[in-house]
C-alpha cells in the first residue's frame, strides 16, 4: 500500500497495529492436555508481539461478536472466559500466561468452567465472565 501526498494513513496504520496485537487460536478445551496447550499458545503469541490472546474451543461454534467482546474485555481484565452452556468453556482470553492456574484445571471434567473459576479465586486472579452472544460464527464446521 502506498500513500499519496496529503493522504492520512494514521487510521489505517492504527487498525493494522491493533490487529497485530490481537491473536486468536482454536484449541480443543475439553482435552486433558488443554491447559498445557493453552499455555503454549499464549506464550508463543505474546512472544510474537500480541498483547491480547483469545482461545476459542475447537469443539464449539463461537459467535464472532463474542470474540470481539473478549478482545475488548481484555483491556480491563487479564483473564476473560465465556461459558459453553454445559459446564464447558467456549472461550478463554488472556493478556499473560497463567501456567499455574491452567495446570490446576481438570480440563476433561464436565464442570471445567466451575473448576477454572474456583482455581482463579484461590489464586486471587480476577476473571471477567462473558455471556455467549449471537452473531457470525467463528470456527464453524461444515
Amino acid at each position: 500500500m502506498q500513500a499519496t501526498e496529503g493522504e492520512d494513513t494514521s487510521d489505517k496504520v492504527r487498525l493494522g497495529e491493533r490487529a497485530q496485537r490481537r491473536a486468536i487460536e482454536n484449541v480443543e478445551l475439553s482435552h486433558s492436555a488443554a491447559g498445557a496447550r493453552v499455555t503454549e499458545v499464549v506464550r508463543h503469541r505474546l512472544a510474537d508481539g500480541s498483547e491480547r490472546v483469545v482461545i476459542t474451543n475447537a469443539d464449539r461454534e463461537v459467535p464472532r461478536e463474542l470474540v470481539d467482546h473478549a478482545f475488548e474485555a481484555l483491556r480491563y481484565s487479564g483473564l476473560v472466559c465465556a461459558p459453553g452452556g454445559d459446564g464447558a468453556i467456549a472461550l478463554l482470553g488472556m493478556t499473560q500466561p497463567l501456567d499455574e492456574l491452567l495446570a490446576a484445571i481438570p480440563w476433561d471434567s464436565g464442570d471445567v468452567l466451575d473448576q477454572l473459576l474456583s482455581a482463579a479465586r484461590a489464586r486471587d486472579v480476577s476473571v471477567m465472565l462473558l455471556p455467549p452472544a449471537g452473531g457470525e460464527r467463528v470456527g464453524s464446521r461444515s
